[in-house]
């Protein structure tokens, strides 16, 4: 296992890790093995590692309405 130093890690403001780190309440995903649908019902800040049938599963990109 490799190690992670100061020069593997990007350059950040603090919002935007929170940003990039904040799981949302309503994202999907899939597993585009079986079909399993999972839905965020509680939000916070951390790493989502959803894994289904061995894979990881992929997010579902909301649609937009038609005005």
């Amino acid at each position: 296992m490799s190690r992670i130093t100061d020069s593997d890690v990007p350059d950040r403001e603090l919002a935007e890790w929170e940003a990039a780190l904040t799981i949302n309440v309503g994202a999907s995903y899939v597993c585009r093995e079986c079909g399993n649908l999972v839905m965020v019902t509680r939000g916070g800040v951390g790493v989502l590692d959803l894994q289904c049938c061995g894979k990881p599963m992929e997010k579902v990109a909301a649609k937009e309405k038609a005005s």
